[in-house]
């Protein structure tokens, strides 16, 4: 089994999980929402991947919580626009993947329209089985399901890239 903690608020966590449920061929994923009311009962989960997507306020020993738990994991994947002004504490083996709106996140957004977009992979990115996917672009269909705000679309994307069969 896969855990994945995903460090936001209800509404989003709720977001990227159905969609990740939808489009990632795997049924051994276990998505897992931490927020600052919830994160003292995780410090004891190992997981696998922390998807950090918006910076909720607080305190000092949820910080320490929540580094260790990102110091733990095989993937740490950082909303780099809400996480800019934060030091992520992990080991030699974590694989940090940035995303967001900014030049220099490891997936952003080449170029968007009403109804399309055009994500770019700006460094490569070993997955799971640690094949390596490439840098480049991928044009998705903004219109397909419900709308989704372009962070929530980055975040998805770089957890489809991590677990997808497809790109194994």
């Amino acid at each position: 089994m896969h855990f994945i903690g995903i460090f936001s608020n209800h509404s989003e966590y709720e977001m990227i999980k159905q969609n990740i449920i939808k489009i990632v061929n795997r049924k051994d994923l276990e998505l897992i929402h931490i927020s600052s009311k919830n994160i003292e009962n995780m410090k004891n989960i190992v997981f696998e991947t922390i998807v950090l997507c918006h910076q909720e306020n607080i305190n000092d020993k949820q910080k320490c919580i929540l580094n260790k738990l990102c110091s733990n994991c095989i993937f740490v994947i950082i909303n780099a626009d809400a996480f800019c002004n934060t030091k992520v504490i992990s080991n030699k083996k974590t694989n940090c993947i940035s995303y967001g709106l900014n030049q220099k996140s490891t997936i952003t957004i080449s170029s968007i329209q009403e109804d399309k977009a055009i994500l770019s992979i700006q460094r490569n990115i070993s997955n799971l089985e640690q094949k390596t996917i490439e840098m480049g672009e991928i044009g998705i269909d903004l219109n397909k399901d419900k709308p989704n705000p372009i962070e929530n679309i980055l975040a998805i994307f770089a957890i489809y890239l991590i677990y997808s069969k497809e790109n194994a």
